[in-house]
């Protein structure tokens, strides 16, 4: 299978540029600047021109409105470079070496430093629908290997008539499809349908044109804005080379504050009484915006200066990186397809699976909760795969006797974590607990020489034939030193009353 595929394609075509650079025909037609003059319904025939296969002036319309509109601009860029800067990780197949040897293969190649551009320019799909990225193979060490990923303009791209869902190369003279191997198609969906219909670029040129009015609109408004209004007075006999003069003063007058009439003609001058300032423009274009952060970015808080507090601007966090995470997992089934396939084909032949690639940090299983639960379950009879547990883990097997960590007296690891579960936890003791316990280990010595006494007196009245009535009597006049013993009751009351203030009592 490995010699089939050799032998179909085309080594020089795949480790030289096809499309790296403008072949002339075709290409030197470009920049009709279609955002020039911009109307409601040049805009329809553009989208529907697109729709229908002929998406030449869609792609320049999102190229300007990428560079002019600096909202669009600003938000797209943060959604392309989320996803763009998000760790890559690749897993293997299955367990076997050869499946981690593909894995590893893969790794190399994404250790490069311009890897980061590369997604972001595969990223341009988001707005418009669709990316082609070009590989240009390196064969010099006897492997296949991606020297680079090149960008490929749009416009260099059409679709089939009778099926346009097929990409197509335009080369001098016509179009041909595009060659196995050696082309990364990218799609990022913001709608069903179509390719060539499911970019953003479709929505946000409604709002580019609407809120492109209101700028237009509010720029003429602040170039009068605060001069008053002119009106200029000539006479019934005046010629038509006094009403010229007149006009030209009036205008002189706006442009440089000077002007000089004819005597008998009047300049008249209005107060403009208008102090909002062009406050309607600004809402209107400010709507625009928070529209297209929308379209883009899911809400508006983490781009737009909207108050809602913490918890409204953590949920619409949360919405962003939800949108990026869909960005990333569809991005990794292409690059799956059209980059880690093409590379495991050239280099090891045909295979029934292939490594994945991962782009972002999968979600994270409770290892605590995972641990435990394996612990009790183990004296019941619970049989588990070493090599699953280690996966769970993130933890490689031992590679001989000498690397084994984690064994006690021939007792695997895991039997010693479920012994450690089953034994009883030792109470926890807080202050007045340990107060306790050092008065307690000092009474005996405190106490002794009291009972010594009061011992070699009972001795001697039940020598002497006494009863209970003189014992009391003689407790009453023994001499005894307590005073260490009253000094550590002092103290131990001291500490309570001390702990139970603090505690409110």
């Amino acid at each position: 299978m490995f010699n089939i595929i050799k032998s179909y394609l085309n080594k020089k075509l795949l480790t030289s540029s096809e499309a790296g650079s403008p072949i002339m025909g075709v290409r030197d037609q470009f920049s009709s600047n279609p955002g020039t003059n911009l109307t409601p319904v040049k805009l329809t025939r553009i989208l529907r021109d697109s729709a229908e296969g002929d998406i030449m002036e869609l792609m320049e319309l999102a190229e300007e409105i990428e560079e002019k509109d600096l909202q669009y601009q600003t938000v797209l860029n943060t959604r392309k470079r989320t996803v763009a800067q998000l760790d890559i990780s690749v897993e293997p197949a299955d367990d076997s070496a050869l499946a981690t040897a593909h894995a590893d293969f893969v790794k190399q190649f994404l250790n490069r430093d311009t890897l980061e551009g590369e997604i972001y320019d595969m990223l341009d799909a988001i707005g418009k629908g669709f990316s082609v990225t070009e590989i240009i193979w390196e064969t010099s060490s006897s492997q296949w290997m991606p020297k680079s990923l090149n960008w490929v303009d749009p416009r260099w791209i059409a679709f089939q008539h009778n099926d346009l869902s097929r990409p197509l190369l335009k080369v001098d003279g016509g179009y041909k499809e595009l060659t196995p191997y050696k082309y990364i198609y990218t799609t990022i969906k913001a709608k069903s349908g179509l390719d060539i219909r499911g970019g953003l670029i479709r929505g946000v040129a409604w709002a580019y044109l609407f809120k492109n009015y209101s700028l237009k609109d509010w720029v003429s408004f602040l170039e009068v804005y605060g001069h008053p209004f002119r009106v200029g007075r000539y006479g019934k006999n005046a010629t038509d080379k006094d009403k010229r003069n007149l006009l030209r003063a009036l205008c002189h007058i706006g442009a440089d504050a000077t002007a000089i009439i004819p005597q008998d003609m009047l300049i008249e001058f209005i107060k403009n009484e208008t102090s909002s300032g062009g406050a309607a423009f600004k809402e209107h274009a400010a709507y625009f915006d928070q529209a297209i952060s929308k379209v883009v970015l899911g809400q508006t808080t983490t781009t737009d200066a909207i108050s809602g507090g913490h918890a409204v601007s953590q949920e619409h966090n949360e919405v962003r990186m939800d949108i990026a995470n869909s960005d990333a997992r569809q991005l990794a089934a292409v690059l799956n397809r059209d980059l880690v396939r093409p590379m495991i084909d050239l280099n090891f032949g045909a295979q029934k699976v292939y490594p994945k690639l991962i782009i972002g940090n999968p979600e994270r299983e409770d290892i605590s909760a995972l641990t435990e639960s394996i612990a009790r379950l183990m004296p019941y009879g619970l049989e588990l795969s070493a090599k699953q547990i280690r996966s769970k883990l993130g933890l490689n097997a031992p590679e001989d006797a000498a690397d084994v960590f984690g064994q006690k007296s021939g007792m695997p690891l895991i039997n010693q974590f479920n012994d450690s579960l089953n034994k009883p936890l030792s109470p926890v003791k807080d202050f007045l607990d340990e107060i306790g316990d050092d008065e307690l280990k000092d009474w005996q010595p405190k106490v002794a020489p009291v009972k010594k006494k009061i011992e070699e007196l009972i001795a001697r009245l039940i020598a002497e034939g006494k009863g209970l009535e003189d014992l009391k009597k003689e407790l009453e006049r023994l001499e005894v030193s307590p005073d260490e013993l009253t000094e550590s009751l002092a103290k131990s009351s001291m500490y309570a009353q001390i702990i139970g203030g603090g505690n409110g009592k």
